[in-house]
């Protein structure tokens, strides 16, 4: 039991905890402006088949439109406005969505249509919007990954996004341009399912549910830090200054300073009581903590003291309970566990511990029963256990005990099924190179390091699929890029140091990608090695537009011909988010069954802007004519020419079925949004 709390002083809505109902909320709904970019999904009708299929055994349920209107700007926390600071530090810049932090939660149905007004008021970033999670099963212009499906709308533009919603569960929205989301640009996306049989009898479990949002917080921000990963010599971003749990954490130094003569920029008003959140529960109630890691570099454990927990979800997918004390999440992941109240009445904290890594800020955040006794909250007492920071047994022990309830609810869980022989398995090896041109360090998926274009890469498949005597796909040559390999181009025993020959680009430079055709069953297999300084991270991996099952796992080289007799092929976890431990492999399995360009790609920002991923381009022969609004950058380019030709060389035109989904694009200030 801890020392129980005091007052908590008011703070800002930016700072407010996160605490939602597990019944829907009504969003508020505003009108849009005449100066937008709609990306709009060029198959909503289409998409109503899906959703019908997806509830057919179910009650009916009236779906609807829910709008958001989102606003980003930069801020900064200063004496003058202390309480934008999540942390007691001052002089921050933060990219803050409607002055909240962590931003809004995006709550609808499966069914629903979601319209998102993105208003970007900053007058330097660009930003693309991605909602994690959300597969955008027939709705390729949507997902929001800059470079890849859009161009990055400019500053002071807006851009709205419109979509049917199909994937339920915890998931999280975050800017998708560089390292903003690790600024503040993120939040949750919470999805329900009326209609599901699975749902409600989850829902039946528990009284009420709050959302638990993970952060590890730096004091320089993503410029600053990107700066030094692209510089010669390298600067590494090193650790966290702190760590916060739905937008509030501690800088030890701030607490700590005494007098105040040692130089430190801190909020006057820094303790404990005014900085770190708290969940109020109800001795009894057994509560749905939908946990969410918005970490950038760092994997944590989460644990509450003197409470079990109960896994029930995993990134929309309800699994079969499992009780942990303390539970691994890394980054990008996403985890809904059941707590029953069943203590003392008074105060407990929920904390993390940083995971293969040997140093990280601890995260805090009160566990306060109703009715507890006032008093100031000290970092004192009792904490929950958490393992050593390089103990794998802990991840080996969750690994294998999340099993998918009911995987025949799934339209692709014929893939576990699949004949070996029509399987297409691709191994790919994370490790780094030296650029020798350029002098950067770089991280690469089978030696090719990804770059990023001025022209997203699903217009120029599409554009070269559609090509005059293009040949047929995955055959037809995409201008401007890199082709993946299968496999490694060299392979070698991957718990040894990384080979000289291996340091070096394979191809060319140039947005890199792995053809697939729809129907195909892949088979991915993660391949962990070391980096170039003889260290073996963990890394954390993020597939667009698909959820995959994991199949397997293990440590050291993955051998073809006898690891693949230890696949669960029964009832794996289905998840779109998944960790390669440290000298390790991971084999996931999903079909190619949306059409697209859908990034793949490392979930620490750090390693992903350092070339750690590429695309997987499916069909795009199948594609429907991209909305206007995707080619803005090249309609509004100031380069003389680049409005009348596209990515294959040839005449662009707008399709007349989308001139009602262009309200209008505008260049303000003569600023072109190329990149």
């Amino acid at each position: 039991l801890l020392y129980p709390t005091g007052h908590r002083s008011p703070r800002a809505s930016s700072c407010s905890i996160i605490s939602y109902s597990h019944k829907s909320k009504v969003p508020l709904t505003l009108q849009t402006s005449n100066i937008t970019m709609i990306f709009k999904s060029t198959t909503l009708a289409a998409l109503a088949g899906l959703v019908t299929s997806l509830a057919s055994s179910a009650t009916l349920v009236a779906s609807k439109t829910v709008e958001y209107t989102w606003t980003l700007k930069p801020r900064r926390a200063s004496t003058k406005d202390p309480s934008l600071s999540p942390d007691c530090n001052l002089d921050r810049l933060m990219l803050l969505v409607n002055d909240q932090f962590p931003g809004p939660a995006l709550e609808a149905n499966v069914g629903d249509t979601v319209k998102v007004k993105m208003v970007n008021e900053s007058p330097t970033e660009s930003l693309a919007l991605h909602f994690h999670g959300l597969t955008m099963r027939g709705q390729p212009y949507v997902d929001g990954a800059a470079t890849v499906t859009q161009c990055a709308s400019g500053p002071m533009q807006t851009q709205i996004y419109e979509f049917s919603v199909s994937d339920v569960g915890t998931h999280y929205w975050h800017g998708h341009v560089s390292m903003q989301r690790a600024d503040g640009f993120q939040g949750p996306i919470l999805i329900s399912d009326p209609k599901s049989e699975d749902e409600k009898q989850l829902e039946d479990m528990y009284d009420a549910e709050a959302t638990v949002f993970l952060q590890d917080w730096y004091h320089h921000d993503g410029h600053y830090r990107r700066t030094g990963l692209d510089t010669s010599p390298f600067i590494w971003i090193g650790n966290a200054q702190s760590f916060l749990i739905n937008g509030g954490g501690i800088y030890s130094p701030c607490l700590n300073r005494g007098d105040a003569t040692d130089g430190l920029a801190c909020a006057d008003n820094c303790s404990i009581d005014n900085f770190i959140k708290s969940i109020e529960v109800e001795a009894g109630k057994i509560y749905r903590l939908r946990i969410i890691a918005g970490t950038e570099l760092v994997g944590v454990n989460f644990a509450v003291q003197g409470h079990n927990m109960t896994v029930v979800e995993v990134e929309g997918t309800i699994v079969e309970p499992y009780d942990v004390q303390n539970l691994d999440i890394m980054p990008a992941q996403r985890y809904s566990v059941l707590v029953k109240a069943d203590q003392e009445v008074g105060n407990y904290w929920a904390t993390t511990s940083v995971r293969y890594r040997q140093t990280a800020p601890t995260g805090y955040i009160n566990i306060k029963y109703k009715g507890a006794p006032e008093a100031n909250l000290t970092l004192d007492g009792d904490f929950p256990s958490h393992p050593a920071w390089n103990a794998v047994q802990p991840s080996i022990d969750l690994e294998n005990n999340l099993f998918t309830k009911n995987p025949s609810s799934f339209d692709d869980a014929d893939v576990l099924k699949a004949d070996p022989d029509s399987i297409r398995r691709i191994i790919v090896v994370g490790t780094q190179a030296n650029d020798e041109v350029l002098g950067l360090l770089r991280w690469t998926a089978n030696n090719v390091t990804q770059t990023m274009s001025k022209v997203p890469i699903i217009l120029s498949a599409y554009d070269a699929a559609a090509a005059d005597g293009a040949v047929s796909w995955p055959d037809t040559e995409v201008p401007g890029t890199v082709v993946v390999p299968d496999r490694p181009p060299i392979a070698w025993n991957y718990s040894e140091p990384v080979q000289d020959s291996v340091g070096e680009y394979n191809g060319d430079r140039g947005p890199s990608y792995v053809p697939l055709t729809e129907g195909e069953v892949i088979e991915l297999v993660l391949q962990n090695a070391r980096a170039l300084n003889g260290v073996a991270e963990m890394h954390s991996w993020h597939l667009h537009g698909h959820s995959f099952y994991v199949v397997g796992f293990g440590f050291g080289t993955f051998d073809e011909k006898t690891d693949p007799a230890s696949y669960n092929l029964n009832n794996p976890v289905r998840r779109d988010t998944v960790s390669v431990l440290p000298l390790g492999w991971t084999a996931i399995r999903f079909k190619a069954n949306n059409p697209g360009a859908w990034a793949f790609h490392c979930t620490q920002p750090s390693h992903a802007v350092m070339g750690m991923g590429f695309t997987f381009i499916t069909s795009p022969d199948k594609l429907e004519s991209p909305p206007p609004a995707a080619r803005s950058c090249l309609e509004s380019s100031l380069v003389p020419g680049a409005e009348t030709e596209n990515s294959a060389g040839k005449s662009s035109s707008m399709d007349p079925k989308f001139k009602s989904a262009v309200v209008a694009v505008a260049v303000l200030g003569g600023l072109s949004l190329l990149g």
